[in-house]
This record gives C-alpha cells, structure tokens and sequence, in this order.
C-alpha cells in the first residue's frame, strides 16, 4: 500500500469509529431518559432528552422493485454531468474523458457508484475555469481551489496511476463539470469516492 493512501484510511477508520460511538450514545440516551425533576413538566424534560436512533447498518439493502428516489438523485443535478477523467494536457488546457452513468440500487454498495462509458473524447477548459481537487488535511477531507493547469496535471498523474502531490490523493478519476454553450468546461471538482 503506497504511502499516500493511508491518511485516507485512516479518515476512513476515524469516521467508522465516530459515527459508531455516536449510535450507541444515541440508542443510550433514547432508551433511559431520566425522572423529572420537581417543578418541571415531564413532557418538555422528556422531548429534550429523546434523541432519535440512528439507522443501523445493514449488510444488504432492502430488495425493491426499482431503485429509491434519492438513489438516482446524485445523478441528476440540473446543468451538471460527471466525467470519468483518462487524460489530460496542462500546455493544452485539456482534458481526454468518457461520460458516465449513475450505478445504483438495492444490491450496490456505497450507495452507489458512476461507471464509465462510451469512448474518451476531448474537453477543454473555458477561460477563468474554477477547479477544485480534494485535499486531505489533519482535519478531514476539503475541496480546494487550485489552476486549472494543477488539476489537469493531477488528472493526467491519476488517470495513468502516478503519485500525486500532498495533501491531494486519487478517488476514481471522476469529476462534476458545468460546461458553456460551447461546450468548455467553466468549473470542475474532483470527485470523492472512498
């Protein structure tokens, strides 16, 4: 395992971890209120103290007919399209990517996933494009604005599995873009997927 992976893991174990001691403070919290003290009302002492349980996880999701509404909702963010990044050249202000399409359902893990298709084709990057990547940090994970000719270089470096600069990381080669009427890319960020 390279070095430049393991802070990911690591932010991944420490999430685990949080959202597990929180489950079971909640399921506490909710399972035992305390006796009302005297002089309070011991519906308004109760509703402070009820927490909602958490939804444990499960190993499989609940088979369904057809996907849930917000399986497909990440898919669908009016005047944005997910790309799946191959290439790129900084001296070009260019990008080399295939479309992508929403995977998702009962039977998929993490809620779902975008998968390539189609053949690569070339886009490029409008004047004044935002771009941001996603940083690892000492304090969890930040979309961070960089040049455009940055995050083509590290598209390019991920695409073709070349180490990358800290504190950025690879996540799968997908990016959210918004493009003009002629078809340049006026903002695009880097994807993050675990």
């Amino acid at each position: 395992m390279s070095a430049h992976r393991r802070p990911l893991i690591a932010t991944a174990l420490a999430a685990t971890a949080v959202l597990t001691v929180a489950g079971a403070l909640t399921q506490t919290a909710s399972a035992s209120p305390s006796p009302a003290a005297p002089g309070t009302s011991s519906d308004s002492q109760a509703a402070a103290m009820h927490l909602a349980p958490l939804k444990q996880p499960t190993a499989v999701k609940p088979a369904q007919d057809k996907p849930a509404p917000d399986c497909t909702a990440a898919a669908r963010q009016p005047g944005h399209r997910m790309i799946h990044v191959v290439g790129g050249n900084p001296g070009k202000n260019q990008l080399s990517a295939t479309a992508t399409k929403f995977i998702c359902g009962p039977d998929v893990p993490n809620d779902g996933y975008y998968e390539p298709t189609g053949s690569p084709r070339t886009f490029k990057l409008a004047p004044g494009a935002q771009s941001r990547l996603i940083a690892l940090g000492d304090f969890g994970i930040t979309q961070t604005e960089v040049p455009a000719a940055q995050l083509i270089k590290h598209a390019d470096d991920c695409a073709h599995q070349r180490d990358v600069a800290r504190p950025y990381n690879c996540f799968g080669g997908n990016y959210d873009i918004t493009v003009d009427s002629a078809g340049r890319i006026t903002r695009i960020d880097e994807a993050y997927h675990p």
